[in-house]
């Protein structure tokens, strides 16, 4: 596959992206950003439409598209030859299904030791759920997740969680397989469960796993307070220093002990803190007590993610294809500057490098025109 010029840790690394769901999506742009060469195969009937919308090009930018009929046993034959010249192929079906296709990892195994293969499911590739579907909520409540957040059912999160935390294993454990490979020559199969991915944010509650309940409690100093534009702050002024920090920065020497008040001991202290945080705008709380050690910061939204003056001076997010989309947050520096950044490349029309990858596959211009004659490409 000839890759698109993006200089990054993972140049020359190339992966074949079979997935059709956000996990693998979020997994292959990660890589795309890290220099990875990602080829997404897309069925042929999708052909000629182009990826829009911020979610749209946010996940498919800096990727190359090529159409494979992966159902069919040509589309298969096809696929073996992609697979062929890659290090990688990111998977998202249920287990067994491209095993039955007659293309899964241990036909790949057989045929392309080397190759890694990634299966990202929702349960795994194992135990008595492994067939089951299900969406991000699906994940997150099963992972215990859900409840941990927030245990006062019912609820549910407005954005997902399990699909990035488990795109970001996925891409974890195929950097380390690729490492593991330079050492051996052999390839694996990575099993990312998104439901493992949700539990393991657990690792740092105390003993949610045995039953009870971690929550760190509200108090007048760790809250979100309005200001006099609508917007909020976010206070996180919880240890003895930050809450001391606090109380000189508003001139609130009263309130110094006990320090940081919970319980009914707090709504007093809650109610002058936001009476005089709706004195002023935001944006002036924030520029005035950030750097003066108080853990205040901005709760930003919308815009406000995009226009931040950190976030602008960072990089957080970038425009492609005339919308802000979320940058690579992995920053690789060295002396002489940044060595990793964020594709800016639109996502491409959906089979745009179907020959150009299948030629660089061995495919000649005959067998190329046939493929395409017949439907499979």
């Amino acid at each position: 596959m000839e890759g698109t010029t993006v200089i990054g840790p993972l140049g020359g690394v190339r992966i074949i992206d079979l997935t059709r769901f956000p996990p693998g999506a979020y997994c292959t742009v990660l890589l795309a950003d890290l220099g990875a060469d990602v080829l997404r195969v897309h069925p042929p009937a999708a052909a000629g439409r182009r990826a829009t919308g911020a979610e749209g090009v946010a996940l498919s930018r800096g990727k190359r598209s090529v159409t494979v009929d992966v159902r069919t046993p040509e589309g298969i034959a096809v696929l073996k030859r992609l697979a062929a010249a890659a290090d990688v192929v990111v998977d998202n079906s249920l287990p067994g299904q491209m095993e039955d296709r007659g293309f899964g990892y241990p036909q790949a195994a057989a045929e392309l030791p080397a190759l890694i293969w990634c299966s990202i499911t929702g349960f795994g590739q194992d135990g008595p759920y492994s067939q089951r579907s299900g969406h991000d909520l699906t994940y997150t409540a099963h992972s215990g997740l859900l409840t941990a957040l927030h245990p006062d059912l019912p609820w549910h999160p407005e954005s997902m969680l399990s699909v990035p935390l488990g795109a970001m294993m996925a891409a974890t454990g195929i950097a380390a397989a690729l490492v593991d490979r330079a050492r051996t020559g052999k390839g694996c199969q990575i099993d990312v469960s998104l439901a493992d991915s949700a539990t393991w944010l657990l690792s740092g509650t105390d003993g949610e796993l045995a039953g009870k309940h971690f929550a760190i409690p509200a108090s007048a100093g760790r809250r979100l307070y309005r200001c006099r534009d609508d917007r909020w702050i976010s206070v996180a002024a919880a240890e003895p220093r930050t809450w001391a920090a606090l109380c000189d920065a508003l001139e609130l020497p009263e309130f110094l002990e006990p320090p940081d008040p919970t319980g009914e001991a707090a709504k007093p202290v809650i109610d002058r803190l936001a009476a005089v945080f709706a004195e002023r705008p935001a944006h002036e709380w924030v520029d005035r007590l950030g750097p003066l050690g108080t853990a205040v910061g901005a709760v930003n939204q919308g815009t406000d993610i995009v226009n931040d003056p950190h976030n602008r001076a960072r990089g957080t997010t970038v425009e492609v294809a005339g919308v802000s989309v979320p940058a690579n947050p992995i920053r690789m520096r060295d002396l002489a500057g940044a060595r990793s950044t964020t594709s800016s490349l639109e996502p491409p029309e959906i089979g745009a490098d179907t020959e150009s990858a299948l030629a660089h596959a061995g495919f000649t211009s005959e067998e190329i025109t046939a493929l395409r004659a017949s439907g499979i490409v």
